[in-house]
């Protein structure tokens, strides 16, 4: 369900409409787990290093200690992703702070 006419207009990069789509379908469509103890990671893959090493503390903590791991308390899911314009003189953690908000009956924020 990729549209390759958009794509090759450029109206836009993924083929797939929406934000929630594209999401979607990176999630869906990733494949099976791979094997990456052979990896050869770089400085620049530091984020990587990272994400990889919080993923790792926290299921030794899980394992270990019982530990909650983070983002599993229904207050951290209060955000979430929008959609908004701002004016070019606006900051946007500033401008866009409540569109980010998920507020109960309250439609999400989007253009």
């Amino acid at each position: 369900m990729i549209d390759r006419a958009a794509q090759k207009a450029g109206k836009t990069f993924s083929g797939v409409a929406g934000f929630a789509m594209q999401d979607a379908s990176l999630q869906e469509s990733m494949g099976p787990v791979c094997d990456r103890t052979k990896e050869n990671l770089v400085s620049t893959d530091n984020g990587i290093i990272m994400a990889r090493h919080r993923l790792m503390r926290a299921a030794k903590a899980l394992a270990e200690k019982g530990t909650t791991p983070p983002g599993i308390d229904p207050d951290h899911h209060k955000i979430r992703s929008c959609s908004v314009v701002l004016a070019p003189e606006l900051a946007f953690k500033d401008a866009a702070k409540e569109a980010l908000k998920a507020r109960p009956g309250v439609a999400q924020t989007t253009v």
